[in-house]
């Protein structure tokens, strides 16, 4: 029997060694880049959507703490609406209340059918 093997655990010596790199190194490189930036994008949208839940959240509550003030003005605004009636229904008797009237220029607005001028009329004056 021969002692010298017909193997060798040596790595062999290529047949053809390349003077250049690899064509699939920028390939393989172009592919890292394009998957870092999906990554990020990836990362970016999920922090947009946490961002909006969030100001949704917010916003809701906003509503909610704005809701009491927000009938307290109708409540407000109605009240004010008919003391101004009142005062010009007043106006038509009371010295006092023609004064503040004229003095702050309350005008009780025309229903929208009377507040339209017909075809041949000329515009109305502007409320001063």
């Amino acid at each position: 029997m021969n002692s010298d093997a017909d193997y060798s655990y040596a790595e062999p010596e290529p047949a053809y060694a390349p003077s250049s790199p690899s064509i699939q190194l920028p390939f393989a490189l172009l592919t890292c880049g394009v998957a870092m930036i999906m990554i990020m994008q990836t990362q970016a949208s999920f922090w947009q959507k946490s961002a909006l839940q969030e100001g949704k959240a917010q916003m809701i509550d906003a509503i909610a703490k704005r809701e009491p003030l927000v009938k307290q003005s109708a409540e407000l605004k109605a009240k004010l609406n008919a003391m101004v009636i009142d005062l010009l229904i007043l106006g038509k008797t009371d010295e006092d209340a023609k004064a503040i009237i004229a003095k702050h220029g309350i005008q009780q607005n025309q229903s929208s059918s009377a507040a339209e001028p017909a075809a041949g009329d000329a515009a109305p004056a502007p409320a001063k």
